[in-house]
């Protein structure tokens, strides 16, 4: 069982279904084949889900990438909390990979006892390499900047628009700034220039994540800093605790968003493409927080131009990733929809506002192609 895997899946050329099974609630490119085959299992859960259902199922053993110890016999796990941190707590055999790259991070800490054995690592820590942003992403990325309170905590989602927001931040005059969920390499930038809330230090970070998604720079600028907190996914997607964070704002794609506001985030045609992940946690904190905001952020057409994201209502079968009640604002390159109160009617005219132009008057005939 695991989530993301950024060094790839290479224990699924093992995976026997009568012997060796894989779950995942997290699906990427591979694992879709792989799925359709039955060779790995989805599970449909929250982030915020995730250390409960390892207690439940029974999990036996964990595999965790840790830091050498301290003169405390404590390990730190490094840029990932989500699930691995719960899990070595909880199973009853934890194996450590130890690995002097990786970083000592607030939070993320597992004391020598709990380990059952370990081993030197072998291989470099992997690296998450970015996605580049474009012209529609940094265009997604303004719109998006106009909207934002002043000193917000933010969380962003991983892929070319998340990049072109914290690009789009550094000039963007919103005061200290606070972040949630993950971050990549780009909040380095935003340091460096104080824009990052220098008051918000352990325990209370600044930046207070389940995962830190980067390369060797981003491992660096977290080892023992004490503005960045590494927490697992019982904190750090619990609706709850974020909830309670005042101009609390999610940032978030979709597959598409019909014109009710329905948003699908998880399949295309029936195929699981993609996991809920934070989504729905997140979406609930922003609607919980005083001063909050739910976007959810996405180009008006898929890849080739051909197709609209925003359809005339979800496929027979596709996810409801996000309810319409749930939904705030969607943002594409052609604009701002505000959701908010507004009525069916209102939410369509909204909605077809910033679709592709092009494609408009198919979407106003109700015969949108996916």
């Amino acid at each position: 069982m695991s989530g993301l895997q950024i060094d790839g899946y290479g224990f699924l050329d093992h995976v026997d279904p009568d012997n060796f099974r894989y779950l995942t609630w997290h699906v990427t490119g591979r694992l879709r084949n792989e799925m359709d085959s039955g060779m790995v299992d989805y599970i449909p859960a929250r982030a915020s889900e995730v250390p409960s259902l390892l207690d439940r199922w029974g999990a036996d053993v964990t595999i965790i990438r840790v830091s050498p110890r301290d003169r405390h016999g404590f390990h730190s796990l490094g840029p990932s909390g989500s699930y691995p941190l719960p899990s070595a707590h909880l199973t009853p055999t934890v194996i450590a990979e130890i690995d002097p790259d990786v970083p000592r991070t607030n939070g993320a800490w597992i004391h020598e006892s709990r380990i059952t054995a370990t081993i030197d690592a072998a291989h470099p820590m992997p690296a998450y390499v970015a996605a580049e942003p474009d012209e529609i992403s940094r265009s997604i990325a303004a719109h998006i900047c106009a909207l934002l309170p002043q000193r917000p905590t933010l969380q962003l989602g991983i892929g070319a628009i998340p990049e072109a927001v914290t690009s789009a931040l550094a000039t963007a005059d919103l005061g200290p700034l606070r972040f949630a969920g993950m971050v990549t390499d780009s909040v380095i930038a935003l340091a460096e220039a104080g824009q990052i809330d220098l008051e918000g230090v352990f325990p209370h970070a600044a930046i207070a994540v389940a995962e830190l998604m980067g390369g060797p720079d981003l491992m660096r600028f977290a080892h023992e800093n004490p503005l960045v907190a590494v927490t697992d996914s019982r904190e750090s997607h619990n609706p709850l605790v974020l909830g309670s964070i005042p101009r609390f704002v999610s940032i978030n794609s979709a597959v598409e968003v019909d014109l009710a506001g329905q948003i699908n985030a998880e399949t295309v045609r029936g195929r699981q493409i993609s996991g809920i992940g934070g989504s729905v946690d997140y979406s609930e904190a922003a609607f919980a927080s005083d001063g909050g905001l739910r976007i959810i952020a996405m180009p008006a057409t898929t890849r080739d131009g051909t197709h609209s994201r925003i359809v005339d209502t979800l496929d027979r079968g596709a996810a409801v990733t996000v309810p319409r009640s749930t939904a705030d604002i969607v943002v594409t390159e052609h604009g701002v929809a505000d959701l908010r109160g507004r009525s069916i009617g209102a939410r369509r005219d909204a909605l077809l506002a910033i679709c592709e132009p092009t494609l408009q008057p198919t979407l106003q005939q109700g015969d949108t192609p996916s």
